[in-house]
């Protein structure tokens, strides 16, 4: 409940929602500039030779997919979304931080509807209503700040204290009057270390993002035992497996984060190529003819049957990728050599 994968999961969606909408319209000239590169390097394959020429290719091979992803999401809006995201999961990582004091951290419950609390943390000082907020402007917690960011603050605490109030109701009977506190964490490109680390406003508790750790260290005072947050904790954890089997049973997935993306459609992939490559590599440097053949028959066996382990799938992949691709350039090769 406390991992990465739990924070913000509707913007997400809202984020990959729009992302695929551009994609949709703009496919055709998306797909133009995913070959750009190729046209544009493709005068340097034949003039560049050994190691040069494969780096270009390399390079070129990398740079029209980044290049796509970079402007769908870039004229999708989605990037403030994302930013957004990134800054809910650096909130989530300093309240897991907590857990060796013995807080307990659930990233994007739900309670009413389909409105998610971006993070609720049980622990000795009671219970902590969290909202994470991210702008590109300044939020006002000094002195220069544009005037509608104030506005925008005052919504986010709107929201926060519902969202406290949500909990009270929910989770009331367990609580045994431990104090439930609304903090709304902000985080801003902009330099605001001379801006007050932490302000009460209109009811609630807002904190600078890097201030966080240093705010959580004044929670001395004690209002739950160990049993007591087992307690509450063990409510918490019963809401949340019951909210969960409410969205499959409505066939809802959350979508992935960028960085799982990244990990599974680019860098595990990646991965499993430079390892079946360098593999057949060292294969072909023993210099046994019978090697170069079997050699990339067998490390495709191989990544077929790793595919079955579900955590080594996408690395299986590339691996597969890369000795299919090796199998061939050696038919080229071998092809080449008949017909001369």
């Amino acid at each position: 409940m406390g991992t990465r994968d739990r924070v913000g999961r509707f913007p997400r969606d809202e984020a990959w929602g729009l992302i695929s909408s551009v994609a949709q319209r703009l496919w055709p000239a998306l797909l133009g500039v995913t070959f750009l590169p190729t046209i544009f390097f493709l005068p340097a394959f034949f003039l560049l030779h050994g190691a040069a020429r494969w780096v270009t290719v390399g390079a070129v091979a990398i740079s029209g997919p980044w290049i796509v992803a970079l402007i769908t999401i870039v004229m999708s809006g989605a990037s403030d979304l994302f930013m957004g995201l990134e800054s809910e999961g650096d909130t989530a990582d300093v309240l897991r931080s907590l857990r060796h004091d013995g807080w307990k951290l659930a990233n994007g419950i739900k309670i009413r509807g389909n409105q998610d609390i971006d993070h609720l943390v049980v622990g000795p000082a009671g219970l902590l209503v969290v909202e994470t907020k991210w702008s590109r402007h300044r939020w006002p917690l000094g002195k220069d700040s544009e005037p509608f960011m104030r506005d925008r603050l005052s919504d986010a605490v709107d929201q926060l204290l519902r969202n406290r109030e949500d909990v009270i109701t929910q989770f009331g009977k367990v609580i045994n009057g431990a104090p439930v506190r609304p903090v709304c964490v902000v985080w801003s490109p902009e330099d605001s270390a001379g801006d007050d680390p932490w302000v009460d406003f209109d009811g609630a508790l807002v904190v600078r993002g890097p201030a966080l750790r240093s705010w959580l260290r004044t929670l001395t005072d004690v209002a739950l035992d160990e049993r007591g947050i087992d307690r509450v904790w063990q409510e918490v954890t019963l809401h949340y497996a019951l909210r969960d089997k409410n969205d499959r049973s409505r066939s809802y997935r959350p979508r992935r984060t960028i960085i799982r993306v990244a990990v599974d459609w680019f860098l595990a992939p990646f991965l499993g190529f430079v390892l079946a490559f360098y593999g057949l590599v060292a294969v072909v440097r023993l210099h046994q003819s019978w090697l170069d053949i079997a050699g990339p028959l067998v490390f495709t066996a191989v990544g077929v049957a790793v595919r079955r382990v579900a955590f080594l799938r996408r690395v299986a992949v590339g691996w597969i990728v890369g000795s299919v691709g090796s199998v061939l350039i050696l038919l080229a090769f071998v092809i080449r050599d008949v017909v001369r």
